[in-house]
Order: structure tokens, then sequence, then C-alpha cells
């Protein structure tokens, strides 16, 4: 695997990880105290926002950067 595929491979699995995590929590949701769960939950909303952010942003970058797109076809602003 190329560096650049390394790259957007990590940050493209970032915002998957962040999407399951919330996922995992949802399954708690009558275990934990409410106010603490949609506090939480609300919180790992507001993370999955900014991983997305964060993946776009850094994954743009090099591919401008390198003009190499990512090998498993998926959408990374021009």
């Amino acid at each position: 695997k190329t560096v650049i595929q390394h790259i957007y491979d990590t940050h493209f699995e970032s915002v998957d990880r962040v999407i399951a995590f919330r996922e995992e929590w949802r399954a708690l949701e009558g275990l934990i105290d409410d106010h603490c769960f949609h506090l939480v939950d609300e919180r790992l909303g507001m993370q999955i926002v900014d991983a997305s952010d964060f993946r776009d942003v850094v994954n743009t970058y090099f591919h401008r950067m390198s003009g190499i797109g990512d090998a498993k076809g998926r959408n990374i602003y021009p």
C-alpha cells in the first residue's frame, strides 16, 4: 500500500469508527442515566461531524498536493 493510500484509508476508517462507537453507545440506552446518555450521544454526533470534516480536509489536501486519487474510488473533493 502506498503512503497516500494509507492516509486516505485511515481517515475514512476514522469516520467509520466514530459511527460504530455511536451505534454501540446507543445500544446502552436505558441502562445509563438519561442525562448522561443523551449528553454523550450528542457529543458523539458532534464527533462524527468533526471527523468527517477532518477527513475531507486532510484527504483533499493530500489529493491536491499529489494528484493521486483514492484507489478505492471514494469521494475526495478536488
